[in-house]
C-alpha cells in the first residue's frame, strides 16, 4: 500500500524536547460496578430521560436481537435512533466505552470485525461495512454519511458478471483522534494515522500518516499538522 508522504509539507514546528507526556488511557469510570458508573453519570448530568432512550437502544440490540452476543461492549455506548447493525454468524462488533452512534448509521459486518474505540463518536447516516477488519481508534469525530468498506469487487473478467467474481478483503485502520469531514470515503486497505485530517467528501485510497491533513479525489497531502506535545495514546 502506497502512502500519502508527508515530504512535501513539514511541520510549522518540532515538539520541544524534555515536555512530560500525557498520557490518554481508557476513560473513566475503569472500576467500582453499576453504582460508581451511576454516580459519573449523575455527575456528567447523563441521568436523563434523552440518555436514557439512548441506552435503552443500545440494551435492546445486546439482548434482544439475533446477533446480541456477537454485539461486544466495553461499558456503555450511545445508539441514535434508526441505526441500522447488522452482523452475519462469523462476524463480530465492538463498541466502545461513551461511544456514540449517531441516526441511520449502519454498521454491517458480514465477517470478521468492526471495532469502535472509546468516545468516538459517529454522526448521522454513516456506513461501516466490513468482509475482514474495519477498526476505528479512540476520540475520534466522524461527520455525517462517512463511509469505511474494506473490499472491493472483482471485475477484471469483461466477459462475467461482476457479482460472480469474487471479492478482495483487506483492513481497514483508523487511528486515535481522526477528523473525518462530510461524506468522507475510506477505501480498502487504508490506514490512517492518529491525529489526521480527512476532508470533506474526501476519497481515501492510499495510506495517511499521522498528523497528516489530506482532501480530494482522489485525496492528497494538504499539509502536516504539528505533531503533539504532550498527548500520547496508552
Amino acid at each position: 500500500m502506497e502512502r500519502i508522504s508527508p515530504a512535501a509539507a513539514d511541520p510549522v514546528a518540532s515538539p520541544p524536547e524534555g515536555v512530560p507526556y500525557e498520557l490518554r488511557g481508557a476513560p473513566p469510570p475503569r472500576s467500582g460496578g453499576l453504582l460508581e458508573l451511576l454516580r459519573f453519570m449523575r455527575r456528567h448530568r447523563m441521568v436523563t430521560p434523552a440518555y436514557a432512550r439512548l441506552v435503552g437502544r443500545l440494551l435492546v440490540k445486546r439482548f434482544l436481537t439475533p446477533y446480541g452476543r456477537r454485539l461486544e461492549l466495553d461499558g456503555l455506548a450511545f445508539v441514535g435512533p434508526r441505526v441500522q447493525i447488522e452482523i452475519a454468524r462469523r462476524g463480530r462488533v465492538e463498541l466502545g466505552r461513551w461511544s456514540w452512534i449517531g441516526r441511520g448509521c449502519k454498521l454491517r459486518c458480514h465477517e470478521g470485525e468492526i471495532s469502535i474505540g472509546a468516545k468516538t463518536v459517529l454522526g448521522q447516516e454513516c456506513t461501516i461495512s466490513a468482509f475482514q477488519r474495519v477498526s476505528i481508534g479512540r476520540e475520534c469525530v466522524i461527520a455525517d454519511r462517512v463511509m469505511m468498506i474494506d473490499f472491493d469487487h472483482g471485475a477484471a473478467e469483461v466477459d462475467r458478471p461482476v457479482r460472480l467474481q469474487g471479492i478482495y478483503k483487506r483492513d481497514v485502520r483508523v487511528g486515535n483522534n481522526v477528523w473525518i469531514g462530510y461524506g468522507a470515503c475510506i477505501l480498502r486497505g487504508v490506514t490512517v494515522g492518529d491525529n489526521a485530517i480527512i476532508g470533506t467528501s474526501a476519497v481515501v485510497t492510499r495510506d495517511v500518516a499521522a498528523n497528516a491533513v489530506v482532501a480530494g479525489i482522489p485525496a492528497r497531502l494538504v499539509r502536516m499538522r504539528e505533531e503533539p506535545r504532550r498527548m500520547r495514546w496508552e
